[in-house]
C-alpha cells in the first residue's frame, strides 16, 4: 500500500500519532501494517455505533455469509476488535470478558478472511493476524500517552500474559519492578 501524503495533510498527520505511539511503545510495523493501520483509524474515526457493536454474532454472521459480504463483515469484526482492545481496553470488563477476547477474535477474523481472499490480500491479512498486538499496543500507546496509568494493572496482565504484549510487560515493570515480571515455572498457564 503505496501512500501519498502532504505536509499538512489528515493522512500525514495520523501517520505521525501512530509512528511516535509506536515508538514510545516501541513498536514497529513495516510499511504496509503502518498504512493499514492508518486508514482504519481514517476510517472509523466517525463511527458512532462502535461502542453499541457486539462482535460474536457478526462474526458468525461473517463466517457463514459467502462472498464479498462476507469478507466485509470479517474485515469489519476484525478491525474493530483492534479498535476495542487498542483505544477501549475498559471495554472488555464492561462487557464481562478476559481483555484478551478481543484480541482473540480479531486475530481470528483476519486469519479468517486470509483464507478467503487472493494471494495478495491473504498475506496482508495474515501479518495482520500474526502483528495484532503490535497493532494494539501502538493503539493503547496512542491513547494513553499523556497517563499511561490509566491502564489498569489487571488488564496489563491479561495482555502480558495471555497475547504476550511487550508494551504491557513494560508497563508492568516500570510500576511494579522486576520482581512481578518473574513468575515461578509451577505457576505458568501452560497455554
Amino acid at each position: 500500500m503505496g501512500m501519498i501524503i502532504t505536509e499538512n495533510s489528515t493522512t500525514a498527520l495520523w501517520l505521525n500519532l501512530v509512528q511516535t505511539a509506536g515508538q514510545s511503545c516501541q513498536q514497529q510495523l513495516d510499511q504496509e501494517l503502518e498504512s493499514y493501520l492508518v486508514f482504519m483509524l481514517m476510517r472509523h474515526i466517525d463511527d458512532t455505533g462502535l461502542a453499541d457493536t457486539i462482535l460474536a454474532p457478526q462474526y458468525l454472521q461473517g463466517m457463514q455469509t459467502q462472498g464479498q459480504s462476507g469478507v466485509q463483515q470479517l474485515q469489519t469484526v476484525a478491525d474493530q476488535c483492534l479498535l476495542f482492545s487498542g483505544l477501549f481496553p475498559k471495554r472488555s470488563r464492561r462487557r464481562l470478558v478476559k481483555a484478551h477476547y478481543y484480541v482473540d477474535l480479531g486475530r481470528s477474523a483476519y486469519m479468517q478472511l486470509a483464507s478467503r481472499v487472493k494471494r495478495a490480500y491473504a498475506e496482508l491479512y495474515e501479518n495482520l493476524s500474526r502483528h495484532f498486538v503490535e497493532m494494539m499496543d501502538i493503539l493503547q500507546a496512542l491513547r494513553f500517552s499523556t497517563n499511561p496509568s490509566q491502564l489498569d494493572s489487571l488488564l496489563l496482565i491479561d495482555y502480558w500474559q495471555q497475547c504476550d504484549s511487550q508494551y504491557a510487560r513494560r508497563l508492568l515493570q516500570e510500576r511494579y519492578g522486576q520482581a512481578l515480571l518473574r513468575i515461578p515455572e509451577s505457576d505458568q498457564d501452560p497455554n
